[in-house]
């Protein structure tokens, strides 16, 4: 299946001319042409890590790559980041609903209850296994009551 490489251009397509112009170059304290990359990076890294808590889920060998199905949901964290980090900058409650949204999105996938589809060159999560090591132990079963005593 296809996993892609989020580029500034599609961060850029989902923000209004508006804000690409007004906040994606200011207010950058390090020596930085657009700060919407490292961002980007960020978030992939994030959903990355999302998909391998899941010790079932595969990721792409390509640590830039993330499911083509997760974009839209990813987009949305990315947008949130630029647009927060302006000081007295509200992005409004539909902004904030759709990074709410994805939030959860992204905390289903890390449970497990949304799976992604796999990558054509997958590898394996490196997350340990939640079972705990070694033997696990089992109380014995009971003695007594109605099914074990015979009609007693």
């Amino acid at each position: 299946m296809s996993w892609i490489t989020l580029s500034a251009a599609d961060l850029k397509s989902a923000m209004t001319s508006k804000e690409v112009v007004d906040f994606g170059r200011s207010v950058v304290d390090v020596d930085l042409a657009d700060r919407v990359v490292p961002i980007l990076a960020d978030v992939v890294q994030e959903v990355r890590g999302y998909i391998a808590s899941w010790t079932q889920n595969t990721l792409s060998a390509d640590p830039a790559k993330i499911p083509a199905s997760f974009k839209a949901k990813a987009l949305h964290l990315a947008r949130w980041r630029v647009l927060t980090t302006i000081p007295g900058y509200q992005p409004g409650e539909a902004r904030k609903a759709e990074w709410e949204a994805a939030n959860t999105f992204f905390r289903d996938v890390a449970r497990g209850v949304i799976r992604p589809e796999p990558a054509d060159d997958a590898v394996a999560s490196e997350v340990p296994s939640e079972k705990p090591a070694g033997a696990e132990w089992t109380a014995p079963p009971k003695r007594t009551g109605r099914d074990r005593m015979n009609g007693l």
